[in-house]
């Protein structure tokens, strides 16, 4: 057993940074990976800590300040694509103040592109590939007894001047043998914690990951994290459940799982112990318009569900083939019928800006998102994220500007031929005037949201965001 100290931390990122104009009505979460991670090297003797900035509203001088009280030996950050250069920033910043702490990093980003993270952050001491549920604590025991970085599998580590890639761990996470998340340590929790205007029933809530990966091959995701997909047994999830709202009175909860309805019979199993438990929760899920049926949303909605987001993308079905959706238009409507079928209000979330993309098939997803039946609608712009097929891709279809920097989603990075950067900025929100400004979406969110004043709120701030413009 060890006694050193990891401080975790999720870097310090604006509202403004990633959602731009959206900031007011944009949401803070719980860092679930950096909760679970903590979890298990709990579990083998160290002391974790979790520094959460956003939600804290921390500067790097405030990371500093406590990097220094604690004096911890790893300090291990976390960060996909949008937010990878405040990571980068702070590290160095943790280098220059502490250099004594071991910098770790994690997430999707350097999983896809491990090298060139890695050259471009010189102090980033040790990067994990994949999932690092295993290769944490292995990673931890090694340094601890003064063994090389290098010899444990699913890391990138720099010796000798050079960088040791160990490749991706081969083993499948098992899921049910994991602790629950280390939501104790967590400063503030839950009540910090913001949750969007109308992503919640009640509060307080907070969202939860009860599978990991998706079976769909679509070009824009990442390809770095899951290779196979797995997901926490009924019990688990129910055990978890019970904690959380015996703790910290969770009253609802947002299933974070990219495809909630993936493992029908443990899904079945989950939704009538559900049921039986009476436990009081409401939620909401994201799911494959492919992979849902009405007997599945008809238990659902009985168990709590009140919401299904669909990732839908394009209302043309050429750049729906080409996303690799392996989805029809005829699917999604059908998908969307059978939720509000059972009661169950739906979400699509669309991007502009696709390979292939015309005026013609802007204006083609935008008379399909107003009219195929949704309650509410989200629309980010299509970006080419490392490491996925799109990357490799974008250069076929329009200009790309290939800088981290720039890739939060919320601004326009593939420009594709035909178009122009303020050609997709405008037709954004055009789609959003188009959706949002009738009477249905607006009917839907009073229903939804009980005090009419914080209704009335975020459909303000949503239109002053539609109406001036995104800030990018």
């Amino acid at each position: 057993m060890y006694s050193e100290k990891i401080v975790f931390i999720e870097p310090s990122v604006a509202l403004e940074e990633i959602y731009g104009g959206l900031a007011k009505v944009g949401a803070v979460s719980p860092p679930l990976n950096l909760l679970l991670l903590a979890a298990i090297v709990r579990e083998r003797g160290y002391a974790p800590r979790i520094i959460d900035c956003p939600a804290l509203g921390l500067t790097y001088g405030d990371v500093i300040g406590r990097l220094k009280k604690i004096k911890p030996r790893f300090v291990g950050l976390t960060a996909m694509t949008p937010h990878i250069m405040q990571a980068g920033k702070l590290a160095k910043a943790i280098k220059a103040a502490v250099p004594e702490a071991i910098i770790l990093l994690g997430g999707a980003h350097i999983s896809s592109v491990p090298e060139e993270t890695m050259l471009r952050f010189p102090d980033i001491d040790i990067g994990f590939i994949g999932e690092a549920d295993y290769s944490l604590p292995e990673l931890l025991d090694t340094v601890s007894k003064g063994n090389a970085a290098s010899t444990v599998k699913g890391t990138i580590s720099r010796e000798h001047s050079q960088l040791i890639n160990t490749g991706q761990r081969e083993e499948k996470i098992k899921l049910d043998d994991l602790p629950l998340y280390a939501w104790d340590i967590l400063e503030g929790f839950p009540h910090i914690y913001k949750t969007p205007i109308f992503a919640a029933h009640r509060t307080p809530a907070t969202p939860i990951l009860t599978s990991r990966g998706c079976p769909g091959k679509c070009i824009f995701c990442y390809s770095g994290c899951h290779k196979t997909i797995s997901t926490y047994s009924a019990e688990y999830i129910i055990n978890m459940l019970k904690h959380l709202k015996e703790r910290y009175d969770i009253r609802e909860f947002m299933l974070f799982d990219d495809n909630f309805v993936m493992f029908r019979e443990n899904l079945k199993k989950l939704l009538n112990m559900l049921i039986e438990k009476k436990l009081d929760l409401t939620w909401s899920c994201n799911a494959r318009v492919d992979m849902v049926n009405q007997e599945m949303l008809n238990l659902m909605a009985k168990a709590g569900c009140w919401q299904i987001s669909y990732g839908i993308e394009t209302g043309n079905q050429r750049i729906m083939d080409l996303l690799g959706k392996n989805i029809t238009k005829e699917k999604v409507c059908r998908a969307i019928d059978m939720a509000r079928s059972a009661g169950i209000r739906t979400v699509g979330f669309f991007m502009i800006g696709h390979f292939g993309e015309t005026q013609e098939t802007i204006d083609e997803t935008i008379e399909f998102a107003r009219n195929c039946g949704l309650d509410d609608f989200r629309m980010t712009f299509f970006t080419p994220l490392p490491g996925t097929k799109a990357s490799l891709m974008a250069d076929e279809y329009g200009a790309f500007e290939d800088e981290w920097e720039g890739m939060n989603l919320f601004s326009p990075v593939f420009i594709p031929r035909c178009l122009t950067k303020e050609q997709l900025i405008e037709n954004q929100k055009r789609a959003m005037r188009k959706f949002f400004f009738r009477p249905r979406p607006v009917l839907s969110y009073l229903k939804m949201v009980k005090n009419p004043i914080i209704a009335l709120r975020g459909a303000y701030m949503l239109g002053q965001y539609v109406l001036k413009g995104n800030n990018h």
